[in-house]
């Protein structure tokens, strides 16, 4: 499209808007098209003016301040348009140096002090949902607050931001900010980073403190529906039961003013009153409104279509680029569209469908790519230096993740260790990593800066993408405030019949009387969403709850796991003979002195609780191991985690699997996964019930109880202290977070703690000094 036609599509769209708003997203789609053209010419006063009026028109002032890198001349007289801009665009300025667009001005404007405020936003992945809460919160003042993300990758993201960007320094000044499930001591205010796991753990530890919610907001809602959950997997994911079950509780106050967010949900807004979905019964029943602005896509997309079966292929991208292919095969199609983009110097992401395709199709582009070059980086040297060094006998250095380094390639899985997978998105989005691999993780809230995405597979591990899936891909391409316009090239058909295919509806099983419910879900389910034998259910998981033999703490905790699992696990440990009972002690008395594992205490408690388990991975873990017979596979597991952390877990995997890179994957999957959440949830509950049975048994107070809390710590966070978790969260590697336990355990010994800062790599010491500023430490 030539200047004059773009100029004037976005003057008809401008003028259809004003007398249609609906036709809104269609101007914004224009306007930015014009902007994506003019961006990098030499600009005529004329050109500065028409370009302010677009912008101002459209309502997104950053189309011209700052991303045109325009700075107006306050000697010169200006004319009265342009005054009329500026006041116009005054009225999208809430605070010192934050400007809204005007879509996020609106949301913000529903926020009324006088009355309860609750609303669902679907919006596009350019809107700044999660930019728009702090504004928010903000102007409404509010006293205690939850944030509510789907990953603690997200949850240091957020921490991080509120930290080190002196935008948000209004926040770490007002709120006393929480992320751990033990609460600190409270502020004045108090803002709650947490996920829904953690929440729910929170409300766990903190029953007497009853703190009230005045705000709540949950990012990627469409999590409660485990069809929707992005994972490789056929199977019922967990995460949308914690979800649910993390809703239910932040919603049961009435006065609580909430935003639930996600991208791209399909609502059904003129459905008849009898074709009401399950989600549109949730959020009437809690008395939400709907607001729609999944079509306004702030920054434009362009899909290119490569067909794999065709050799000599011509493109035309735009008026300063032609993309030329020459063969069918797609990994060489990839490595020439890559070669072309870095040409070009952009930067590009990779969309595959699993960890191990990610890790695959590095590779393939470091055999057939033309381009690649050893990066001349110090920062990403040092990254490389430590990751060659972090794992025994070298085994860093044969890892494809820092191959692909080497070569400016940066690759993005659930499986790679968060404070190296922060790094990487860092070096990316600065420009010293030029092309990013990844799975649906780059979608979760992950924020980069790619001019391109490249679409390999249709799907998500085994799983078809749904078409929201598709959409959230695509919108990872081009980022507001860097591009107008992002590119998407798909090289698999399978992704364009599902970004064509119609909108799926979110659903709600517990607004919905035709879903099959587990015991969890029936308990928090009102009666009009129960069939007969459902509410005959609930009432006897009821009667379990009230009967008085089990302690209600057991019932009111660990909420996603049933009410009868917990009274059998509840049944045997109170059937432990008094040789078990000590074998538990001194698993306890073991590890509390000197992280000591007790083989046989460890495996009665994990026999302990198979019969509850539910994960398949986790059960298989509790078989009788073929080396060991005295213990299961998760003793030894366990054990070789304690003893050597991850670095550890890595050297038994790859002897067992012969292989660098599916070792390294295995080990992650079981630290990372298995043991920090499945494991934890699970030896957590009989910790409870454990604590709770032997105060009754012996009269002793409950807080005079030791249980395995220190093991659960060390599991979850791989730290045993409030200051090395708080470290783990934000990112920190494995010996840092070592340096941070030593540094509460040991504050009394300063050499020690000096010695150990000695040892840190220079990558460590840089993840001490980003640490530091979010802990305040020196």
């Amino acid at each position: 499209m030539d200047k004059t036609t773009a100029a004037t599509n976005a003057i008809i769209q401008i003028n259809s808007a004003k007398v249609d708003p609906a036709k809104r997203p269609d101007m914004v789609e224009a306007v930015c098209a014009y902007f994506d053209i003019m961006k990098g010419k030499t600009l005529s006063e004329a050109d500065k003016q028409f370009l302010h009026y677009l912008a101002n028109q459209a309502g997104i002032p950053q189309y011209y301040f700052p991303m045109l890198s325009i700075g107006e001349d306050v000697t010169k007289e200006i004319s009265l348009q342009t005054l009329r801009n500026f006041t116009r665009e005054s009225s999208l300025v809430v605070g010192e140096g934050i400007t809204l667009h005007l879509y996020q001005k609106e949301m913000l404007d529903k926020f009324n002090k006088s009355r309860r405020n609750r609303y669902f936003l679907s919006a596009a992945t350019s809107f700044g949902k999660t930019f728009l809460v702090y504004e928010i919160l903000r102007k409404m003042e509010y006293t205690n607050v939850a944030f509510i993300f789907p990953t603690i990758s997200l949850l240091g993201e957020n921490l991080l931001k509120i930290h080190t960007k002196s935008e948000y320094n209004w926040v770490k000044n007002e709120y006393t900010i929480h992320t751990l499930s033990e609460s600190d001591s409270l502020g004045e205010k108090n803002l709650y980073i947490f996920t829904p796991e953690r929440f729910l753990s929170f409300l766990d530890k903190n029953k007497a403190n009853n703190i009230a919610l005045d705000f709540v907001f949950v990012d990627e809602v469409y999590k409660l529906d485990n069809g929707f959950i992005i994972d490789e997997v056929e199977q019922e994911n967990e995460r949308d039961v914690a979800y649910r079950v993390a809703i239910h509780e932040l919603l049961r106050d009435e006065d609580t003013d909430a935003l639930l967010v996600g991208p791209y949900i399909n609502l059904p807004l003129n459905r008849e009153p009898g074709e009401q979905t399950s989600f549109t019964e949730f959020l009437k029943w809690y008395g939400f409104c709907q607001e729609n602005y999944n079509h306004y896509d702030i920054v434009n997309k362009t899909e290119f279509s490569i067909n794999q079966k065709r050799k000599n292929q011509c493109i035309e991208i735009d008026d300063t680029f032609s993309l030329h292919l020459t063969s069918k095969d797609q990994k060489k199609q990839l490595s020439e569209l890559v070669d072309h983009l870095l040409s070009r110097e952009e930067n590009s992401i990779i969309y595959c469908s699993t960890q191990y395709n990610t890790e695959k199709t590095a590779g393939q582009l470091l055999s057939y790519s033309n381009t690649l070059k050893e990066v001349n980086s110090d920062r990403l040297t040092t990254l490389i230096d430590h990751i060659c060094n972090l794992f025994e006998n070298g085994t860093g250095a044969e890892w494809i993740v820092t191959k692909a380094l080497k070569k400016g390639i940066g690759i993005h899985h659930g499986l790679i260790p968060k404070y190296i997978q922060q790094e990487i998105i860092s070096l990316f989005n600065d420009g010293i990593l030029k092309v990013l691999i990844c799975t649906t993780t780059i979608t979760e809230g992950v924020n980069t800066t790619a001019k391109n995405m490249i679409v390999l597979s249709g799907k998500k591990g085994k799983k078809p993408l749904k078409k929201f899936d598709a959409q959230n891909i695509e919108g990872r391409a081009g980022r507001f405030m860097r591009h107008y316009s992002g590119r998407v090239f798909i090289l698999d058909q399978e992704f364009i019949e599902r970004i064509n295919s119609e909108d799926e509806v979110l659903q709600h099983k517990l607004f919905d009387k035709t879903s099959a419910k587990t015991e969890v879900d029936i308990v928090i389910t009102e009666s009009q969403y129960l069939t007969s034998e459902e509410k005959q259910k609930k009432e006897q998981l009821e009667q379990l709850k009230t009967d008085g033999i089990i302690p209600q703490a057991c019932f009111e905790e660990f909420r996603t796991i049933s009410y009868e699992d917990k009274k059998t696990l509840y049944d045997r440990i109170v059937a432990f003979s008094d040789s078990e009972r000590n074998e538990i002690k001194t698993f306890i008395q073991k590890f509390t002195a000197s992280h000591y594992i007790y083989w046989a205490g460890l495996e009665l408690i994990c026999q302990t609780v198979k019969p509850i388990i539910k994960n398949s991975t986790l059960s298989h873990l509790l078989k009788p191991n073929p080396t060991h017979s005295e213990c299961c596979t998760l003793v030894l597991i366990i054990s070789a985690f304690v003893a050597k952390g991850f670095v550890g877990s890595v050297a038994h995997y790859i002897k067992q699997h012969g292989k660098v890179n599916t070792g390294i994957r295995e080990a992650a999957r079981c630290v990372f996964v298995t043991l920090r959440y499945q494991a934890v949830k699970y030896l957590g509950l009989f910790n409870l019930i454990y604590k709770h049975y032997e105060s009754t048994r012996t009269g002793i107070d409950i807080k005079e109880i030791t249980g395995i809390d220190a093991l659960l710590l060390r599991l979850e966070y791989s730290a045993d202290t409030q200051l090395g978790r708080r470290a783990s969260d934000i990112g920190a590697s494995f010996r840092v977070i070592d340096y941070y336990d030593a540094k509460e355990k040991d504050s009394n010994q300063p050499n020690k703690i000096r010695d150990l800062y000695s040892r840190l790599d220079p990558f460590e010491r840089y993840n001490v000094s980003q640490i530091n500023k979010i802990l305040g430490e020196s």
